[in-house]
């Protein structure tokens, strides 16, 4: 049983389930007028939510946040710790909560997940899969992913480890859909601890130069930074664009006592998410007005 209140459920205004197109791609679409505002989103990753240094505080506050703006929530990776299992050579016992410490550990940290996640199934389209999961589907031949989705019910849609979701956006009904292209992957490599994985944006943008943001986690940093990126049109008309590239943070504090991060010398990492906005906004390209989507972020901490 969850050992947090959960927040009172409200209804949400426009999020439905995602559309799967392919086995890593997704879309949504949201009709905002000028009075609505922008359509509102809460990226997360690296929740570790079973873990003793989940800070389930912070994490319920900004999934509260979410409720009263009505935001959508995307989880991308490691919304489980999942550690304390017999076959992960990462195990510590001094690392299980103490609800957990049971026969039946992996059932009770799904079912103790979706207890928590109950009242914001109407708003969660999107949770994606960690090294974390991944770990679980290799060890175990389950995915505690497909299983939280499942409990969950609402409009979640369990996700791959990298892939695309498609933000489409029109200010009437029966209007043309405005499209942002946001590409996810849970996350690679090491901590990086000077540069932070920001020397990674560069070979990101390389990789996936259609999107217009780039989203990550696995490392437990956190950072936006925003790339100006020159695009040409189908009648050979050069735009500039900005291409927004985010590392999500976590929810999992530092054990400065004992364990992997501190012997890897893991810096204490940023904690929480970021929000991100967007709306249209009619704009002047080469002489032409024209309707296109704007996207800000806003640190959730």
């Amino acid at each position: 049983m969850s050992t947090t209140t959960p927040a009172s459920p409200k209804r949400s205004s426009g999020h439905t389930k995602l559309k799967q197109h392919g086995p890593t791609t997704w879309s949504t679409a949201y009709t905002r007028t000028v009075a609505d505002g922008p359509a509102k989103f809460l990226l997360l990753s690296d929740v570790h939510f079973d873990s003793v240094k989940c800070d389930r505080d912070r994490l319920k506050r900004h999934l509260d946040e979410a409720v009263a703006k009505d935001a959508a929530v995307f989880c991308f990776g490691d919304w489980f710790d999942l550690m304390q299992g017999m076959y992960d050579p990462r195990r510590s016992y001094s690392g299980l909560r103490p609800e957990y410490k049971s026969i039946t550990y992996l059932d009770d940290v799904i079912e103790d997940s979706i207890e928590f996640l109950q009242p914001y199934a109407d708003r969660w389209l999107f949770m994606g899969r960690g090294n974390h999961e991944t770990n679980i589907e290799k060890r175990l031949s389950t995915s505690p992913i497909d299983r939280l989705c499942q409990g969950m019910g609402g409009i979640v849609s369990p996700g791959s480890y990298s892939g695309w979701i498609k933000i489409q956006m029109t200010r009437y009904e029966n209007a043309s859909f405005v499209p942002m292209l946001m590409h996810f992957h849970h996350g690679y490599g090491g901590n990086a601890p000077r540069s932070k994985g920001v020397l990674n944006v560069d070979l990101d943008q390389k990789e996936w130069p259609d999107a217009d943001v780039i989203v990550s986690g696995h490392t437990h940093q956190k950072w936006h930074v925003p790339m100006t990126v020159e695009r040409i049109g189908q009648h050979m008309a050069l735009r500039e664009e900005t291409v927004h590239h985010v590392k999500l943070g976590s929810y999992k504090m530092l054990d400065r006592f004992a364990g992997w991060e501190v012997e890897k010398g893991f810096a204490q990492p940023r904690l929480g998410g970021w929000w991100m906005d967007v709306k249209l906004n009619r704009v002047m390209i080469n002489r032409k007005e024209t309707v296109k989507p704007i996207t800000t972020f806003t640190e959730a901490h």
